[in-house]
């Protein structure tokens, strides 16, 4: 008897446990992350080891569509290499040795904005600009200084035995520093001793040195092959670039207010690119590279002649590479802004806003107008996508409630179908006034007696002929 009444005492806890459980509440769903710009790129190109360390955090091993956030630190190895696409479509290759940092990537296509600002501590380096904004810069710091350029291809070489060296495929840019500036038109390079030294003019270059350079570049970056080929973004990631891309530029920039800067470690050891670039390090042994040299010395005349009969092909070699700049410029801009339009597409809220990165796009770069609204239309995935060619002429009007009718309660299904039941509320109708009653309506035809008036010619009414003088009044006067 007492094992029965243990066994139901036991069973009745049971169920009164599981029945507060049932009653208790589950637990809400973890809300959403808002758009975030702290991914501002993705990892296309890795060859060996490739490592990203963000603040204090420990190194990771970079590998090809891996995140890149905002002021990670990108360091490669001996025989490394890597491409970073920006959100922007733009590209960032680097070669062995090297090490880089983002310190700040503003990037807004419905505001037209495109604002990014890396630091390059070592290594080799391209920069290769993307989608066209209106409002677009980008600045590269190096320990000589920071090149400011727009809408460019620009290529360089940091390396602490040698002075920095710059090179502008396309676009336009200046480089400052301490000491002064230099502008630099498609062609046009420097080299830079250090950050107290005045920048070169790039009309007194040497073409040998600057052929020397760029073969040195060409050879320490991947293929041009392999970047043109590279694996298309995911549709997952394209959502993710796209919402963060739609995130106001205000909201950018306070996000990216809120770090701390923080030096970017070069890396310790000499560098190794001296004995390569010989040109290079000659004419910095000569002073050739001081911006405040008006004249040449014997010694400088004497290299630069020597220079120009070993390396006749200089001149050649450069023509070379201002054709590849402006070829691979051309693609890459192509290409990063169907990659924009395609993210942007997979998050817009809604058909007014892709139409207005649609008119912004077209604004900044009005040449590939066609091309951008064909892309647009073929990425968003929203609802009117109908509506997203069409003139604002030819939309179909939509009655925008008065102070009156935003006031009464919303209409019931019931009603909309004439079933309401009496008593219930019905939602407000607007009647046609006196002018409206009076149209015809869209398919009524106007009746026979006015149709055939239509058809006749007005007529004018006939003058009056002129009233001709009385004879009587003519007669008295000729008797007078």
């Amino acid at each position: 008897m007492r094992r029965r009444l243990w066994f139901f005492a036991l069973l009745l806890s049971c169920l009164t446990l599981s029945a507060r459980a049932d009653d208790t509440p589950a637990p809400a769903p973890p809300a959403t992350a808002p758009a975030t710009a702290a991914d501002i790129g993705r990892s296309v190109i890795v060859v060996n080891d490739v490592d990203g360390q963000l603040g204090d955090a420990p190194a990771k091993h970079v590998q090809v569509n891996d995140d890149i956030l905002f002021q990670e630190d990108i360091t490669t190895g001996d025989a490394a290499k890597a491409v970073i696409e920006f959100r922007d479509g733009s590209t960032f290759e680097m070669g062995p040795n090297a090490a880089v940092r983002i310190d700040s990537f503003i990037f807004n296509p419905e505001e037209s904005t495109s604002h990014k600002a890396l630091q390059v501590a070592r290594g080799v380096f391209r920069y290769v600009s993307g989608y066209v904004s209106s409002d677009q810069n980008t600045q590269i710091t190096t320990p000589a200084g920071a090149m400011t350029i727009r809408g460019s291809v620009a290529e360089g070489i940091v390396d602490p035995s040698i002075p920095d060296f710059l090179y502008l495929g396309e676009g336009n840019a200046t480089f400052s520093n301490s000491a002064g500036s230099s502008p630099l038109v498609p062609g046009d390079s420097i080299a830079v001793p250090s950050a107290t030294t005045q920048p070169m003019a790039a009309s007194a270059m040497p073409a040998p040195v600057a052929a020397q350079a760029l073969q040195a570049i060409e050879n320490r970056l991947p293929p041009r092959s392999d970047l043109a080929n590279r694996s298309p973004a995911d549709d997952a990631w394209l959502k993710q670039a796209g919402a963060a891309d739609l995130v106001p530029v205000a909201e950018q920039q306070r996000q990216q207010a809120a770090t701390i800067a923080r030096p970017l470690p070069a890396g310790a050891g000499p560098g190794r690119l001296a004995g390569e670039l010989s040109l290079l390090t000659e004419a910095n042994r000569l002073d050739l590279f001081n911006g405040r040299q008006a004249t040449r010395t014997p010694e400088q005349q004497a290299f630069l002649a020597r220079a120009a009969r070993e390396h006749p092909d200089a001149p050649t070699l450069l023509r070379r590479f201002d054709a590849q700049s402006r070829t691979l410029h051309s693609a890459t801009m192509d290409r990063g802004t169907n990659f924009v339009l395609r993210g942007v597409g997979h998050s817009a809220a809604s058909v007014d806003v892709m139409r207005r990165v649609i008119a912004a796009s077209v604004h900044a770069n009005p040449s590939a107008a066609a091309s951008i609204q064909r892309r647009a239309t073929e990425a968003y995935r929203g609802s009117g996508r109908s509506d997203l060619n069409r003139p604002a002429a030819q939309r179909p009007a939509v009655h925008q409630p008065n102070a009156f009718e935003r006031n009464q309660p919303a209409e019931r299904p019931a009603e909309r179908t004439g079933n309401a039941r009496p008593g219930t509320q019905r939602s407000f109708v607007r009647q046609p006034n006196a002018f409206e009653r009076g149209q015809p309506g869209p398919n009524a035809r106007p009746p026979a007696q006015h149709q055939q008036q239509a058809r006749q010619p007005q007529q004018r009414p006939a003058k009056p002929p002129p009233k001709k003088a009385a004879p009587e009044k003519k007669k008295d006067e000729q008797q007078r």
